[in-house]
């Protein structure tokens, strides 16, 4: 994707990801780790979750200047999505949310610098995604129990949602779990990412590993250990982890904090 004639002016506005130099072949590759099937219209990644990619686009010092960024970064990508309309679309703050968690997944795995006038708080969690809903409820804690230190795993249904549960312990633990059947993934408020691929269509069910820590911050130790639970569970259930920016996660160490 060739650079393209555009003012600094979108970056400005963000959700922005800025460079040094253009990573344009790590880009590409990092585009269809988040979304197998993103296609590329005109200047823009376009994903099956409403959320484009425009650039690269090119920043003079003069531009960066006048914008207000930083100096010294030579190349940008933003964020926009594709407004409502009429109908049953997710609403703009939750594609909003997706474009701009893909902002910082970006910045993570690229080494570029977020430019966002929207804070967010980001915890460290990572989502297991299964075609596989017969995993028994024992099963999973037993798989993810020699990864909790502070008591014994115990269930606990969901009062409001049919088949859904949490796996907490009496004391604080590094992380805790909540299940959701398949048919939630069938609600526009938490529809699956565009990194399942084909998986993402077929109403899959799901683990949530969540803990309290900021994603960028996060401990090493605590990091790994999230990510070898994760993929433990997901190795039982032949799912997929998808971390907190929506990529998906192959090793323990993808979660470190970059």
């Amino acid at each position: 994707m060739a650079l393209f004639d555009r003012t600094a002016r979108h970056l400005a506005r963000g959700p922005a990801v800025l460079f040094p130099a253009d990573p344009a072949d790590a880009m590409a590759e990092a585009v269809l780790r988040y979304d197998p099937a993103a296609d590329v219209d005109g200047d823009r990644f376009v994903f099956r979750n409403d959320v484009q990619l425009h650039g690269p686009v090119e920043l003079t010092p003069d531009a960066a200047r006048h914008a207000g960024l930083p100096a010294g970064l030579t190349t940008g990508y933003y964020a926009s999505i594709v407004e409502s309309g009429t109908g049953r679309s997710r609403p703009d703050s939750l594609k909003w949310q997706d474009a701009e968690r893909l902002i910082r997944g970006l910045a993570a795995r690229l080494g570029g610098t977020v430019h966002d006038e929207r804070p967010m708080d980001l915890r460290l969690r990572a989502v297991v995604y299964s075609g596989d809903a017969s995993l028994p409820a024992e099963r999973v804690t037993g798989v993810l129990q020699p990864y909790v230190e502070s008591g014994d795993l115990v269930i606990e249904e969901d009062t409001n949602v049919p088949d859904a549960y949490y796996l907490i312990t009496k004391q604080e633990s590094v992380f805790f779990v909540a299940y959701w059947p398949p048919r939630v993934s069938r609600s526009r408020l938490a529809l699956p990412p565009p990194a399942l691929g084909d998986l993402a269509a077929k109403e899959p069910c799901r683990w949530d590993l969540r803990t309290r820590f900021p994603v960028a911050t996060a401990a090493r130790e605590t990091c790994l250990r999230l990510g070898e639970a994760a993929l433990a569970l997901a190795g039982h259930a032949d799912g997929t982890v998808i971390d907190t920016y929506g990529f998906p996660v192959d090793r323990p160490e993808d979660l470190l904090p970059r």
